[in-house]
């Protein structure tokens, strides 16, 4: 028999005395941790650590922290503390986002998951039997339209892109519209706003 064979048989011979052969209630030996075991809380689990006395264990951002790759494009937000508005303090009138087919189409996915709930997919709002949003309809207020009303002085269908991108940055929301400062991107709420500009056009036509 060969050296290689001798060396072979020595591995099964090793192998086959480590199998037990049943069960066994003791837990596996971990000779390497690796992260196997380390404290941590799990998502929507209690804590009873001294420095937090709510007791949740999902924690909000550090105030005035920002997620590293999260900082946005100086040149879409001109004055972080006036979102919309340019460094002289007007509302932007022209949406600094370069409009492309890949933007419209991202503002398009974005509007239908966070607006379209509200406000209908053709952006028409309303509420009741006018309502063209889910929500909308059993909403006793109604939901902003964005396209001009023939006979009505519609305000909310004239706003400039700078007005409509403050909304949806609010920290507060408006009136009963939460805020998205923190769910949507400055990126994406300006793809939003290219996005009702389209449905706006297309409701003229």
């Amino acid at each position: 028999m060969s050296t290689i064979s001798k060396f072979a048989l020595a591995l099964l011979a090793l192998a086959l005395g480590a199998c037990r052969g049943g069960t066994s209630t003791s837990p596996p030996i971990h000779i390497i941790q690796d992260m196997d075991f380390q404290p941590k809380l799990k998502t929507q689990s209690a804590t009873t650590f001294e420095g937090w006395k709510d007791g949740r264990s999902m924690r909000l951002p550090v105030a005035g922290t920002v997620a590293r790759g999260s900082l946005p494009n100086a040149t879409l937000l001109p004055d972080p503390k006036n979102p919309g508005k340019g460094v002289d303090g007007a509302w932007l009138a022209k949406n600094p986002l370069a409009l492309t087919a890949e933007s419209l189409a991202r503002g398009k996915d974005r509007f239908e998951i966070n607006c379209a709930i509200c406000h209908g997919q053709s952006g028409r709002g309303g509420n009741g039997d006018q309502g063209h949003g889910l929500v909308g309809r059993r909403w006793p207020v109604a939901v902003p339209n964005f396209h001009a009303v023939q006979g009505k002085d519609n305000r909310v269908a004239n706003l400039t892109d700078g007005e409509y991108f403050e909304v949806m940055s609010s920290p507060v929301g408006r009136n009963t519209m939460p805020s998205y400062a923190a769910r949507i991107t400055v990126e994406d709420r300006w793809a939003i706003v290219q996005y009702i500009r389209a449905l706006q056009t297309l409701g003229n036509q």
